[in-house]
């Protein structure tokens, strides 16, 4: 019963993408209402969504963008392993790793981030 497995498995992470882009959203909206310099505080990047990382502009062909290099490096910013960030890019687990690497060498969490359409 694989098939179930993995049914209830992506369909848990989908649950998980879709409320973490309404809380970003809404919080998003209410700091906007409730800040008066809202504008002036510093920049948050946000964890992209299942359907952000699967956008077609995060690949061309079968290499990463630098949109899904980012959207990539989001993920494991966020604490994803190889499996989590290949599955939602659709790369292999190999592919994951070695970004992975470059990940930490451009420092890891402390790396300078881009700025995306999702922020």
């Amino acid at each position: 019963m694989p098939t179930t497995d993995t049914a209830i498995a992506l369909a848990l992470e989908s649950a998980r993408t879709d409320l973490l882009d309404y809380v970003n959203k809404t919080i998003d909206a209410l700091k906007a209402k409730l800040v008066e310099n809202a504008a002036n505080l510093p920049k948050v990047f946000k964890v992209p969504t299942l359907e952000q990382c699967r956008d077609d502009r995060n690949k061309d062909g079968a290499n990463l963008t630098e949109r899904g290099v980012e959207i990539l490096y989001r993920l494991f910013d966020d604490g994803a392993g190889y499996n989590r960030a290949s599955k939602a890019l659709g790369i292999t687990q190999t592919a994951a790793r070695n970004r992975k690497g470059l990940w930490e060498k451009k420092g890891g969490l402390n790396r300078t981030r881009a700025v995306l359409d999702i922020d």
